[in-house]
């Protein structure tokens, strides 16, 4: 926290030496946004992009793509400077130009013609980026495109439950004099069937209308269907005009059902088409509920102040889109995870009243009667090891349903993996696998102490090699405590690039008494997670992760002493046990695409004595005594017995020099070893 701290104060200083220029980028404009034809030529009525340098704070040199969606650029490109400095252009795709600036002063003006193609229907937009970050980026439409010579068109859709305002209707010309000289008599609006318009207050007006009509120009077909007469009231211009329908109402009647709302724009004309638009929702009851953005991160295990930024989540929306569909005096609730506990909140918007608090639940009342919104943020602790979304579920009698949104996402501070290694019981020496602990991001591991704890019986048998491999986390002491299987590291430093902390040549001592099976061990320790304890908002985390650093093949033996690696290469009577060259006096052998070995000599490579190795040559077979496992075969038979189970063979046992010989997958299970095949060298491993 104290280096947090720090940071935080440098910062801050640095921001404040910093002129406030320095921030600046650019202001984007057009000059306008046309409807058009889609094999429209623009020429001189293209909209021009401007690129100001308001801040004065672009480089001698400022290289800007602009990335055209929906169109294409014509093979010159039209860009100029009005101020100081210079601007080049280089047509890179069809969609994509490069603009280079040289020398633009405070204020000037970089000036693009967008003359261009399009390519269909819909939106064209141009994306400005910028390759330095002095330039603002963002995505501009320029122009609507459409096949016909007019675009019908509404403005918004609405959420209604009553009688409710429209959003106005407009016909907009792609082509100059279109509606003019139709000869247009009169528009039709045709509402789905159970709604009414209400047009006392209409007003009909425009590029395209002399005045203002209102609602003696209209004429009622049926309770959803109005026609308005606009012919004597059309005026000509030398422009593209528009028509603009404006104070319509959308009443509902007893019948209408609950749904989606269109209205039907049509006309004696061909040259404005029939058109259905979405007037909105008709709905009893309607609540919107969302996040106020992209959900944020958080880092599992972090337990700072209650409401510090590194416990927050999204901010959370609850609002009523039709007047009293949240019921008042209903309790709601807020529902996290169970590996989530809510710290603390911050509540704007309407009042909420009878608020509790339940680890991951979150209840309150609403006390407003009408247009109910409530902000909510909260601040949470998520426990160790966690990760994945943080997702809320917010339900209520009043709701008609429940709602899922994602406010956060956790991040497991680190990633542990380990390579699992084989341990014999009673036998000291031996190392367990590789542990690795991997951050998710900079910072992720904390100051304080990481712990690896093994299982009691177990005990280290020396210090391990303790390194950072990669980034720049410090650590420093790297004990083994007094109980001999804890292993504290203490980290020094958080690191500014994700790092990797390896743990290896671990060696242990291993009890007599140990079980057969996977050995475990505890990962913990403050400096991967902070949120244990007994308080309402922490967790009784016992540890971080729990690994599996070793697997127990047999349990103590007398007989059984640990053993490495056996190698037997095919033709060669040679074979190599660790360090250790060994010759036997028949070599292993490939017949009928299988490669045989000598059980003897497998037997005594991975540890078993001399007089555990019976031969009975009355009944020709072979017995094996390996710890807790009897193996026998009898020659000739295709059948091996292991711990009296009978594990059918696909080829049958032979002597050869005198030896018994199987093949290497079933040498491997009657001795519960694995074996490795290594083609390029013909070597056969033994473990």
């Amino acid at each position: 926290m104290k280096r947090k701290l720090s940071l935080l104060l440098v910062l801050a200083l640095m921001i404040s030496l910093v002129p406030m220029s320095a921030f600046a980028g650019s202001d984007n404009s057009l000059t306008k946004v046309i409807t058009v034809k889609e094999d429209a030529d623009l020429g001189a009525d293209a909209p021009v992009l401007k690129i100001e340098n308001d801040g004065g704070d672009w480089a001698a040199k400022e290289v800007i793509e602009l990335t055209l969606d929906n169109a294409e650029w014509k093979d010159t490109i039209t860009a100029t400077v009005e101020g100081t400095g210079s601007v080049a252009v280089e047509r890179k795709s069809d969609t994509k130009a490069v603009l280079t600036v040289t020398n633009a002063a405070k204020g000037t003006v970089v000036k693009v013609t967008l003359d261009v193609d399009f390519v269909d229907n819909g939106a064209a937009k141009v994306e400005v980026t910028s390759k330095s970050g002095a330039v603002t980026e963002g995505t501009y439409t320029f122009a609507k495109v459409t096949d016909g010579n007019t675009l019908v068109t509404i403005e918004d859709t609405i959420t209604f439950a009553d009688k409710a305002d429209m959003e106005n209707i407009e016909i907009e010309e792609t082509v100059v004099g279109t509606v003019y000289e139709s000869g247009l008599k009169y528009i039709k609006l045709t509402l789905d069937k159970d709604f009414e318009f209400d047009y006392d207050a209409i007003q009909v007006t425009g590029d395209l209308i002399n005045g203002t009509l209102d609602k003696s120009a209209v004429t009622e077909v049926n309770d959803y269907t109005i026609k308005i007469d606009v012919e004597d009231a059309l005026k000509n211009v030398s422009y593209l005009g528009d028509i603009t329908i404006s104070g319509l109402k959308v009443n509902p009647t007893r019948d209408a059902d609950e749904g989606t709302v269109y209205v039907k724009v049509s006309s004696n004309v061909s040259e404005i088409e029939t058109t259905k638009l979405e007037v909105g929702k008709y709905a009893e009851y309607d609540v919107e509920v969302k996040a106020d953005g992209d959900a944020l991160e958080i880092f599992s295990g972090r337990y700072e102040s209650a409401k510090d930024e590194a416990h927050e989540l999204q901010k959370l929306i609850i609002e009523e889109n039709v007047a009293g569909s949240l019921v008042d005096g209903r309790t709601v609730y807020v529902e996290f995870p169970e590996w989530v506990k809510i710290r603390a909140y911050d509540s704007t918007g309407d009042a909420i009243t009878d608020v509790e608090i339940d680890e991951n639940v979150f209840e309150f009342e609403i006390t407003k009667a009408t247009d109910k919104k409530v902000e909510l943020t909260f601040y949470v602790s998520v426990e160790a090891g966690k990760s994945g979304d943080i997702e809320a579920k917010v339900e209520s009698r009043g709701l008609e349903k429940d709602y899922e949104v994602v406010l956060g996402k956790a991040i497991a501070p680190v990633e542990v993996k380990v390579d699992t290694a084989k341990l014999k019981a009673g036998v000291r020496n031996q190392e367990i696998g590789t542990i690795t602990i991997t951050e998710t991001d900079a910072e992720a591991i904390q100051e304080g102490k990481i712990v690896v704890e093994l299982d009691k019986d177990l005990e280290f048998d020396g210090e391990p090699t303790v390194e950072v491999t990669k980034g720049d986390l410090e650590i420093d002491d790297v004990d083994v405590l007094d109980n001999g299987y804890t292993l504290e590291i203490e980290v020094d430093n958080t690191s500014d690039e994700a790092s990797t902390i390896v743990i290896k040549d671990a060696k242990v001592k291993v009890d007599r008494s140990i079980a057969e099976g996977a050995i475990l061990a505890e990962v913990k320790g403050d400096a991967l997670y902070q949120n244990d304890g007994d308080a309402d908002d922490q967790f009784d985390n016992d540890y971080y992760a729990e690994i599996e650093v070793a697997n127990v093949i047999t349990p103590a033996d007398d007989d059984t002493k640990a053993a490495a690696p056996a190698k037997f290469v095919i033709g060669k009577a040679e074979y190599q046990v660790g360090d250790e060259v060994r010759t036997a006096d028949v070599a292993p052998y490939i017949t009928d695409g299988r490669t045989m070995l000598s059980l003897r000599y497998v037997a005594e490579a991975v540890g078993v004595s001399d007089e555990n190795i019976m031969w009975d040559g009355t009944t020709r077979t072979v017995t094996i005594f390996k710890g807790d496992r009897i193996a026998q075969v009898q020659i000739g038979s295709n059948k091996l017995f292991v711990n009296g189970a009978v594990v059918p063979m696909d080829t049958v046992a032979v002597i050869k020099d005198g030896r018994t010989m199987l093949p290497v997958r079933f040498v491997a299970q009657a001795l519960g070893a694995e074996v490795e095949w290594d083609g390029a060298t013909r070597t056969v491993t033994i473990k």
